[in-house]
């Protein structure tokens, strides 16, 4: 194993591990809890038992989810010397909190950009302080609703409820009223009169994303318009949509639409 990291909050635990690897890797996996993957690099097949029932199956995803309790021996096939990739496993009584009827069939090799994206910003972000869990949580509650949905049912995201259309409206005009400076989850709250930790969870049971996810892509959508122009440079429109520094800006440009500034602001220019 090259590298291993692990981070922990009150409902996830994160571990991402880098390992050189052969192109047959023998894995047996069974745990207590529900666990996602993402396989960043390398696997690209994987066959065997699962539960005592044969499988054979091309990975055409970078996610999987394993039911807690499922018992898998099988062999990965892979592609490179090196096999990169994140496990999330969630805690079983905030699924139970959450989401009481939850159930998730096992699946391998599927894609969604909102989960990925978000794990990937949990993967970057700082992870020592109570933002970042109120963050993990929120992702995790969207990505458990999609699992539901996923298994064929529908359950209720717990009696709490979403936000009115009133209240998402409210939101909305604040975010994009406030872009160009930082925008708190106290001040977003406090508009629709919740505790930030209710907010984070009715806002995401309502749109999908956590508020943090929905202000980075109002900021990313504004800066596209911007790009447009040459009026401005990509330092001044970085710090006009509320990022605080150029890099920041152009990190998470990147990582949003698969390209950094320049090269959108070149394309958009024929």
């Amino acid at each position: 194993m090259l590298s291993n990291t692990v981070v922990r909050t009150p409902v996830i635990r994160i571990e991402s591990f880098r390992r050189d690897v052969s192109k047959r890797v023998q894995w047996h996996f069974k745990q207590p809890e529900l666990a996602l993957f993402f396989y960043r690099r390398g696997a690209r097949k994987l066959r065997g038992k699962m539960d005592g029932r044969s499988f054979d199956q091309q990975l055409a995803g970078n996610l999987a989810v394993y039911p807690a309790g499922l018992e898998i021996d099988g062999e990965f096939t892979v592609t490179s010397a090196r096999s990169e990739y994140t496990v999330v496993f969630f805690d079983q009584t905030f699924i139970s909190d959450r989401l009481p009827c939850f159930s998730a069939a096992p699946r391998l090799g599927f894609d969604n950009p909102a989960i990925t994206f978000g794990l990937e910003e949990l993967c970057g972000e700082p992870h020592h302080d109570d933002v970042y869990a109120m963050m993990a949580e929120g992702w995790a509650i969207q990505t458990l609703a999609f699992l539901q949905r996923m298994s064929g049912t529908d359950a209720p995201l717990g009696n709490r409820g979403g936000l009115t259309q009133r209240n998402l409206k409210r939101i909305s005009e604040f975010v994009e009223e406030n872009i160009g400076r930082s925008i708190g989850l106290t001040e977003m709250a406090s508009l629709v009169g919740l505790s930030t930790r209710h907010f984070i969870r009715a806002f995401s049971e309502s749109t999908g994303d956590t508020p943090h996810q929905y202000v980075i892509g109002r900021r990313i959508e504004r800066a596209k318009c911007l790009l447009v122009s040459e009026k401005y440079s990509l330092t001044e429109i970085g710090l006009a949509v509320g990022f605080s520094h150029s890099q920041h800006f152009t990190t998470k440009f990147k990582k949003h639409t698969g390209v950094c500034p320049s090269h959108f602001r070149a394309a958009t220019r024929g």
